[in-house]
């Protein structure tokens, strides 16, 4: 049997308010990114944290999988009455969302 090591998740909790994303989001990934995401948020509410902050200044890809991830968090972090903004949103991933009409969703 070939073993298969786990990736890293590109989820870095820098302090309690604020996450780090960083690296490529691949489409093959978020059914997994979904459920760290679920978690960490789960996490950052139970420890009553109200607000967090996404810093997306390391992110090396803007794709549409990108985006599901960010619209996930989103209703994740609204689910749980947490206020979530992002920072350093990546030029091309802000134009995929405008021309998505999604663009008003990563805004807060």
């Amino acid at each position: 049997m070939i073993a298969v090591a786990a990736r890293p998740s590109p989820f870095i909790k820098v302090s309690p308010g604020l996450v780090r994303l960083v690296g490529t989001i691949e489409l093959n990934a978020i059914t997994r990114l979904s459920a760290e995401a679920v978690t960490l948020l789960r996490e950052l509410a139970r420890s009553g944290v109200a607000q967090v902050e996404i810093d997306l200044s390391e992110l090396t890809s803007a794709n549409s999988a990108t985006l599901a991830l960010l619209l996930e968090c989103a209703e994740l972090a609204r689910e749980r009455s947490i206020r979530l903004t992002y920072r350093e949103l990546p030029d091309a991933l802000a134009r995929i969302a405008a021309v998505s009409n999604l663009l008003p969703l990563l805004e807060n």
